[in-house]
């Protein structure tokens, strides 16, 4: 059974925790970056510049924010890059 734990244990995840998205320059937001989760186009202020490229497919770990601003281009569901896989 010790050596059933130690098998086991070593074992490397096959799993990523990242989201295939696709990165879009006409996201709803003044910097106009953003990246594609199903569907639904997110602004995203800090996704690293070598991978803002339209219609490049990446793997990120994120999640959501609510920007209060209130000018025209700006506010409302965000994401924020945690990672790019």
């Amino acid at each position: 059974m010790f050596f059933a734990f130690i098998i086991f244990s070593c074992r490397k995840s096959t799993e990523k925790n990242c989201t295939n998205v696709i990165v879009t320059l006409k996201a709803p937001s003044c910097k106009g970056v953003g990246v594609i989760i199903d569907g639904i186009k997110y602004p995203t202020d800090d996704l690293p510049a070598q991978y803002a490229v339209e219609g490049k497919k990446i793997c990120i770990e994120y999640s959501f924010w609510e920007d209060p601003t209130m000018c025209q281009c700006c506010g409302g569901k965000k994401v924020h890059i945690i990672a790019v896989h």
